[in-house]
């Protein structure tokens, strides 16, 4: 095993909030810098490296592509197939010579090797703003801005579907009471799956809508029948229909 290297923050230079990069004046550290890489060079299907921390797990080295470069808005993304976990963010992703050409940023849950880099030229740009530093304790919180983040890819809730819906006729007669199915289609549990029902007539205009949220634990690849109730007249004004009825996934939460 190699000796682990050890240093000392001395502080913060400078922040880039909207990229979610942070620059840190060091000390005592026993490696040399790694050379920044000219990221617009980076072309698509090039080989990469991700080295991290992923789940405490020191000196992870993980090789993938490049499998496309995102433009959102004004800003870039590098999105590579090499495996980022918790631990892994702010690691290097390295190109073949060993150049720094991305900062490991983020991954889609539940997604399959959806991971992203901020580009190293934005690094670049954010060290030559870099001041004195400033101690942790004593940093000033930057003026919230938003990420560019929160614009990739836009809300997913395509990994849980609704379906097979079934009216309640206890003794032949409709109360409004119906149930219908949770369809988990991602490789992880979910739980606290809210779902907006909207019901229409022949003619395709909405006559009811119902909010449902199940609390419980969804497994992997598997289903859970959800009950609730809506006006009395709804059965019979959509004829049963299983077409009258759209299920819209409002929201989930992956559970690790």
């Amino acid at each position: 095993m190699g000796q682990k290297t050890k240093y000392d923050i001395e502080g913060i230079t400078a922040v880039d909030p909207e990229r979610d990069l942070v620059v840190l004046k060091i000390s005592g550290a026993r490696a040399g810098a790694v050379a920044l890489g000219n990221s617009e060079f980076v072309q698509v299907g090039e080989i990469v490296y991700a080295v991290g921390n992923p789940q405490g797990l020191e000196g992870t080295f993980s090789q993938g592509i490049v499998s496309s470069i995102r433009e959102v808005g004004t800003d870039k993304l590098l999105q590579i197939t090499a495996p980022i976990s918790p631990g892994s963010s702010g690691g290097p992703v390295l190109n073949g010579k060993g150049e720094v050409i991305g900062v490991s940023v983020a991954t889609f849950r539940g997604g399959q090797n959806l991971n992203f880099a901020i580009p190293s030229n934005y690094l670049k740009a954010l060290l030559g703003k870099a001041g004195t530093a400033k101690p942790l304790v004593q940093a000033k919180p930057t003026k919230a801005r938003r990420s560019i983040l929160a614009d990739l890819g836009g809300r997913s809730s395509e990994g849980v579907v609704g379906g097979r819906l079934a009216w309640d006729l206890p003794g032949d007669q409709f109360s409004g009471a119906y149930s219908f199915s949770l369809r988990n289609q991602l490789r992880e549990p979910v739980k606290n799956v809210y779902c907006l029902l909207v019901f229409r007539d022949a003619q395709g205009i909405p006559l009811d809508v119902d909010v449902v949220r199940f609390n419980g634990l969804i497994p992997a690849g598997l289903a859970k029948r959800v009950t609730s109730r809506v006006h009395e007249s709804i059965g019979v004004l959509t004829k049963w229909r299983d077409s009258a009825v759209e299920f819209r996934i409002l929201d989930f939460e992956i559970v690790n």
